[in-house]
């Protein structure tokens, strides 16, 4: 969320890489350019500086609008495939290789309750892009970017046994209920924000508060104060794409986990 928010993944990315040694590393960038979007030189910071391998994004994809005309060109973004103004649902699904050689698949949907858009429908979409998947890429994972809590969980009990980690992503609030389905599926309902918690949902307090209180709308801001990371850690098996272990990480930019 925000410039704060680079800049906390930026230095917690080191220690988290350090101590858990991942494989593979994937962020949501839609709120990355000032709260909203992303911009072409944020997506090389991500890709070049960080060595993020995928790049998922949500309802503020193209707010930046140059995005729009590079997005054939971001080989590591994924944008939700049932938005309605994403015009091929397979932009919602990218199979990449991982630095350690293994491929993985990333499906981006959005939900539609309590969202704004005539999005497409949900399941027959994520149906489809499933089987667009070759049967030998067995990492398959998928960021459910809704509102709505009831969806996340409805779509990760429809692919539990299928998907091998299924996450939801747009609240900026992060749950505490990671677990894993069948056995199979690592599922959490939402990864929360890495930004400023010293505001509303990223957003400066004043602006946020006075919005609620006069019922007008104020210029949102990012807000920069006591940033934090949020995210989880999956083991994933490379020949099944079994969710052995799934655990919630939250650091502050003192590096200390909490």
């Amino acid at each position: 969320m925000g410039k704060a928010g680079r800049n906390c993944l930026d230095q917690l990315l080191k220690p988290i890489r350090a101590e858990y040694q991942p494989d593979i590393v994937l962020i949501n960038g839609e709120n990355a350019a000032g709260g909203f979007g992303i911009t072409h030189k944020i997506y090389e910071q991500f890709v070049q500086t960080m060595a993020i391998d995928c790049i998922t994004m949500g309802n503020h994809w193209s707010d930046k609008r140059e995005i729009i005309g590079l997005f054939d060109r971001l080989d590591k973004m994924v944008l939700p495939g049932n938005m309605a103004n994403v015009s091929d649902e397979r932009h919602g699904l990218k199979i990449l290789q991982g630095p350690n050689g293994v491929s993985f698949a990333v499906i981006n949907l959005i939900g539609l309750a309590f969202m704004k858009g005539e999005n497409r429908p949900i399941f027959p979409t994520l149906e489809r892009l499933l089987s667009h998947i070759p049967a030998s890429v067995k990492i398959r994972i998928i960021d459910m970017h809704a509102e709505a809590t009831s969806e996340k969980q409805a779509l990760a009990w429809h692919v539990a046994g299928r998907a091998s980690l299924v996450y939801g992503t747009h609240s900026h609030v992060p749950t505490a209920d990671e677990r894993i389905l069948k056995g199979h599926t690592g599922f959490v309902t939402d990864l929360g924000m890495t930004g400023s918690y010293d505001s509303v949902i990223g957003i400066r307090m004043d602006s946020a508060i006075q919005r609620f209180i006069t019922g007008q709308k104020h210029k949102f801001e990012p807000a920069t104060e006591n940033p934090w990371l949020m995210a989880i850690l999956a083991d994933i098996d490379d020949d099944t794409g079994q969710c052995r272990t799934i655990k919630r990480i939250r650091l502050s930019l003192d590096a200390t986990p909490r």
